[in-house]
């Protein structure tokens, strides 16, 4: 929990994101007093949120438990690995989002030089995705992807999108 998770995986690393800002790629929503709750707890400092809504979405969290489990884990990670951040913006594009839509807001936004996704959708290879990694990358956006759930065992027929396009 918290900073044993940088203990972990970073030991003795002073580096703590200090006045930077990540970006989140989510579709789902989240309740803040979750995160506020496991900062406290975690002895974390309280980092600022600040919530992006695509494609119609509100931030209501939706019925299935796991997709919220999942916002607040990416926000929690983050905020663990990172307790120097300024700021986490969450692009919510709900269980009903276009994931190029929420990649092309972070891109057009470059607000966030980190970005992050723990979710795939097995739609790759995409071209207009790929564009939009490319722009990331010319604006010195850094986009990080979650291997996912399934391994590395994926064949010629099933893709690992986004995490095995060639542009992150």
């Amino acid at each position: 929990m918290g900073y044993d998770f940088r203990e972990a995986y970073i030991p003795g690393v002073s580096l703590t994101g200090t006045g930077q800002t990540i970006g989140l790629v989510q579709f789902d929503g989240y309740y803040p007093s979750d995160i506020a709750s496991y900062e406290s707890a975690a002895g974390l400092p309280s980092v600022t949120l600040q919530n992006v809504y695509i494609d119609g979405f509100d931030g209501t969290p939706d019925d299935n438990e796991l997709f919220v489990v999942e916002v607040s884990l990416d926000i929690e990670m983050s905020i663990s690995m990172a307790p120097g951040l300024s700021k986490v913006i969450l692009y919510e594009g709900g269980p009903d989002g276009i994931p190029n839509d929420i990649l092309n807001k972070m891109a057009t936004d470059n607000q966030a030089k980190q970005l992050s996704c723990s979710w795939g959708w097995g739609d790759g290879p995409d071209t207009n995705a790929d564009q939009i990694f490319q722009e990331m990358a010319s604006q010195g956006q850094s986009f990080f992807a979650a291997s996912g759930d399934s391994d590395a065992y994926y064949t010629s027929t099933v893709t690992n999108f986004p995490a095995d396009d060639p542009y992150l």
